[in-house]
């Protein structure tokens, strides 16, 4: 942290002699003040990640608030933020920024958050609009910002912005956020860590004096489906569809048939039209979650803003690779071949594009992935590599020969293929647990706060 916002946050805890009961009065939670905590258990403001009150001042037009938020370790002066908003989610809040200077300062505005595509933070061109001024208190105190204001109830619709500053006569979600300045007075993206950002799982009406108490922050539920949809889907069923085809049709050739077809067909199949089906389940998921709006790529945003534009051209491919599956002609067919080099190509192509898709995906902010995350998807990309060149060295050993594709894609094996079906089971069986296990670390990290 900067020497010289260090020490001034030093001399102005001592000058303004400030204390978390000065700053925040709890004694009167659920009594004559409304309250909200975080974690629901923490008593007193130092050892809350956030902590909110709200109060009906002697004005009836006026409700006033005291804040604490404890913040990360940043080099730069941070800012925490009370926002409400019609659901529990950042488009459209109305926000409350208490920002620290590199005086040690504390200043007050208001902001908002824009509804797509990218649901960016910006003041209002007056970002005193629906505060008192008078009212501003703040200071940092034990890693926390601790900041006083006083909100109007209605704000005055002759205002060009008041669209954008939420009246306080109906309940709305809260949500709370901290993060570093990018300059002067300016905020820069928040946090993504376990103290938030966070949202309340119910509305809180500032008409009653409620104290109420939420856990620490939760991860979207339209980005967990996504994220457990998606890697379900691309880790475990299309590694299992597409091992299959490639490496076990003579094996499960000689083991019957089910409905009429292969074994490896049927497997092969089934599988695929699922990673179909949660495909498109987990792209109406986000979809949803950006007001059915298609999020375009955004330069400033970095490498990872191209994710959503990965994931459907993957869905196109898979969807284009089914298709031409069940049109696939005869074995027996002069364009056979031409058909399995298709197939084969595109299917590989997908999942080769799902794997990249999934590792800018666990680098997004909004995903709240731990870092190590984007290990276990370089993890996966090996494991299905190293089978790859597992399966493919046995057939070149025991076939004497590099490997036909084309033959083996009609079923035209040698006999000495068949002598190694016992490996190519235990090959599959560990690749298996492998990618299953994979799999479930990802799930885990993307439901679990880390």
């Amino acid at each position: 942290m900067d020497l010289g916002f260090c020490v001034a946050l030093i001399l102005t805890g001592i000058s303004l002699a400030f204390s978390s009961e000065r700053l925040i009065d709890i004694d009167e939670c659920g009594v004559s003040k409304g309250c909200y905590r975080v974690p629901n258990k923490c008593s007193d403001p130092l050892d809350c990640v956030y902590f909110l009150t709200w109060q009906n001042t002697s004005t009836s037009n006026e409700v006033h608030f005291e804040y604490a938020a404890l913040f990360g370790n940043h080099s730069k002066p941070p800012w925490a933020a009370f926002g409400v908003a019609d659901a529990p989610r950042m488009p459209g809040a109305s926000v409350v920024d208490c920002i620290v200077w590199q005086t040690g300062n504390v200043s007050v505005q208001m902001s908002y958050n824009m509804q797509s595509p990218h649901h960016d933070n910006h003041p209002l061109n007056n970002t005193y609009l629906g505060l008192v001024r008078s009212s501003f208190e703040g200071a940092v105190i034990d890693s926390r910002i601790f900041c006083n204001f006083t909100r109007l109830r209605v704000i005055n619709s002759s205002d060009p912005e008041s669209d954008r500053v939420k009246n306080l006569t109906l309940p709305y979600y809260i949500l709370f956020a901290t993060g570093p300045t990018a300059a002067a007075g300016e905020k820069d993206i928040h946090d993504f860590s376990d103290i938030g950002p966070y949202a309340s799982s119910v509305k809180i009406d500032f008409s009653k004096y409620s104290d109420l108490g939420g856990d620490k922050s939760l991860k979207n539920p339209y980005i967990r489906a996504h994220a457990t949809l998606m890697i379900f889907a691309w880790i475990v069923l299309a590694s299992l569809g597409m091992f299959t085809s490639r490496y076990m049709k003579n094996q499960w050739n000689e083991n019957g048939t089910v409905c009429g077809k292969p074994v490896w067909f049927q497997v092969h199949r089934l599988s695929m039209v699922f990673v179909l089906a949660l495909t498109l389940a987990a792209t109406l998921v986000v979809f949803a979650y950006n007001d059915w709006k298609f999020i375009t790529p955004d330069v400033q945003s970095g490498v990872t803003s191209i994710h959503p534009t990965l994931g459907v051209t993957v869905g196109v491919l898979l969807l284009v690779n089914l298709v031409v599956g069940n049109l696939r002609p005869d074995i027996y067919s002069p364009y056979r071949i031409y058909f399995w080099v298709f197939h084969a190509f595109f299917g590989l192509a997908s999942h080769i594009l799902a794997a990249v898709t999934m590792f800018l995906g666990v680098l997004q902010h909004k995903a709240q992935m731990p870092d190590w995350t984007r290990w276990i998807v370089v993890a996966f990309a090996f494991w299905r590599i190293l089978a790859d060149v597992v399966m493919t060295s046995t057939r070149i050993r025991y076939s004497e020969r590099p490997p036909d594709y084309f033959a083996i894609a009609n079923n035209e094996v040698d006999d000495a293929v068949t002598k190694v079906a016992a490996w190519r089971c235990a090959v599959m069986i560990v690749y298996s647990i492998g990618i299953i296990v994979l799999a479930l670390v990802l799930i885990v990290a993307a439901n679990v706060d880390m």
